[in-house]
């Protein structure tokens, strides 16, 4: 675990995560998820107390937590993934694109639109929230915020749990790092992800019709995977990193319109 929390956030438990180590351990992904959730629903938890009048500013303390904790390495994935499906060629111009270390405007695109759906979607889960409840800032506000984010941050790692196991079988030849962790994946190990997070989730959503949300990552990993099969031909780390992005974004989308509406 400390190999994977050293991997997945800028929480400095070890100096440097052993790779090997992580890619044979990925299918603990939603219990780090777990860990990334409730230290941004304590910073949701004191932003929407004190700055209850002006949530956007607190929307945007939250979604600075979040990459404060996670770091930038997947988002950099997003950025990466867009600059290779925009560009033109054959799979191989498309997969030399994506590893250049320069972003291209696909990218910076990307990572922008993303970045203001999470903070509307944040920004919405938490306001309308606040507005409902009669209790103060409570334990049960906490609970809620809790649910919201750590439902998806598993999303998000369950996304890269299928995208992984997806991986398997590309066209082309899996590279770098997402071969890694492409070979240490079996269908076993991608079952011990799913139940956790399910798990993880009915504990957080009080057997709610919300539990269902959490699985909104396994159908962005799914969107991802097709795509990067026919544009790259194989499933990349980039790719990975991508889906959890997106599948983030995508759940608390998802979470906010439910909130909303019903």
């Amino acid at each position: 675990m400390l190999n994977l929390i050293s991997f997945l956030t800028q929480i400095p438990v070890r100096k440097a995560a052993k790779i090997e180590e992580v890619a044979a351990k990925s299918y603990l992904f939603p219990f780090a998820a777990l860990l990334i959730g409730l230290l941004v629903a304590a910073v949701a938890f004191i932003s929407f107390g004190f700055l209850v009048s002006t949530p956007e500013i607190a929307a945007s303390l939250v979604l600075l937590a979040i990459y404060l904790v996670t770091g930038l390495m997947h988002l950099d994935g997003l950025a990466d993934f867009s600059d290779g499906i925009m560009a033109s060629g054959d799979r191989r111009e498309k997969r030399r694109a994506m590893k250049d270390e320069k972003i291209g405007i696909a990218g910076l695109f990307a990572v922008i639109f993303l970045i203001l759906l999470s903070f509307f979607a944040v920004e919405t889960v938490c306001t309308e929230f606040t507005k409902a409840t009669t209790h103060s800032f409570d334990l049960l506000t906490f609970y809620y915020f809790a649910s919201v984010f750590i439902i998806a941050e598993v999303s998000a790692k369950l996304s890269m749990n299928t995208c992984i196991l997806l991986g398997k079988g590309s066209s082309d030849t899996n590279e770098g790092i997402g071969a890694l962790f492409i070979n240490s994946c079996s269908k076993s190990k991608y079952v011990i992800a799913l139940v956790s997070s399910a798990l993880i989730a009915l504990i957080f959503t009080a057997f709610s019709l919300r539990f269902f949300i959490v699985f909104t990552g396994i159908a962005v990993a799914g969107v991802v995977s097709y795509i990067a099969k026919n544009k790259f031909g194989a499933i990349s780390g980039d790719v990975m990193g991508a889906s959890n992005e997106l599948a983030r974004c995508a759940t608390l989308l998802l979470w906010a319109i439910f909130q909303v509406t019903f």
